[in-house]
């Protein structure tokens, strides 16, 4: 996932990559911005491995945590689909050989409605404060499934908003893909790894 946000002229760009397997749990993730990935995260039940500066280190973490869940959102595109029934009246349906793409644009209740929603995705839910003086005044949201499977393969979200009290405006465009779901081999957190991560 690439999330590229521009304020007040400069440009950041986000990065999301990873993959999870259930039963148990465990996700590795990176995430980077300006265009390089640059921190290494593993999440193993409750213990979470991270890299920093070339060392690794470990602690735990509660799977309820805010942080956990908002990783979870992010690699199951369950944000997306749960945007999807805010938006369900108002999405055109777009086919091709292999794919649908449903989308919406438009800031209309709903709109502004999902809009939001998707700030507090990728924020948390301390956004939530923030937004009661966000005004939205662009909206754009394509999905993209697999005919056969109905899996999601693409998300593309583009959104600009203005603070009403700052009177500050933020331009935000998401892309993501997703690959080899239900699909990925189980996998650990490497030996190597937990035998050098440091406590912190």
């Amino acid at each position: 996932m690439v999330i590229k946000t521009i304020h007040k002229g400069q440009a950041t760009t986000g990065l999301v990559s990873g993959q999870f397997h259930l039963n148990p749990m465990i996700m590795k993730v990176t995430l980077g911005n300006g265009g390089k990935l640059v921190d290494h995260y593993y999440f193993d039940q409750n213990n979470m491995y991270m890299k920093s500066e070339n060392t690794w280190y470990k602690g735990k973490v509660n799977q309820k945590s805010e942080l956990v869940k908002q990783l979870k959102r992010q690699l199951t595109a369950s944000g997306n689909a749960a945007v999807l029934t805010h938006l369900k009246s108002d999405l055109k349906l777009k086919e091709r050989d292999q794919t649908y793409t449903l989308s919406y644009k438009g800031v209309n209740p709903a709109g502004v409605k999902a809009a939001k929603q998707i700030i507090v995705s990728e924020a948390g839910k301390q956004a939530n404060k923030t937004l009661k003086n966000v005004r939205i005044t662009h909206f754009e949201y394509r999905y993209t499934l697999n005919k056969k499977t109905s899996l999601p393969t693409k998300t593309f979200i583009s959104m600009k908003y203005r603070d009403k009290l700052t009177k500050k405006s933020v331009t935000e465009k998401v892309t993501g893909t997703y690959h080899h779901i239900n699909k990925v081999k189980k996998f650990t957190v490497p030996q190597a790894i937990q035998q050098a991560a440091q406590g912190f």
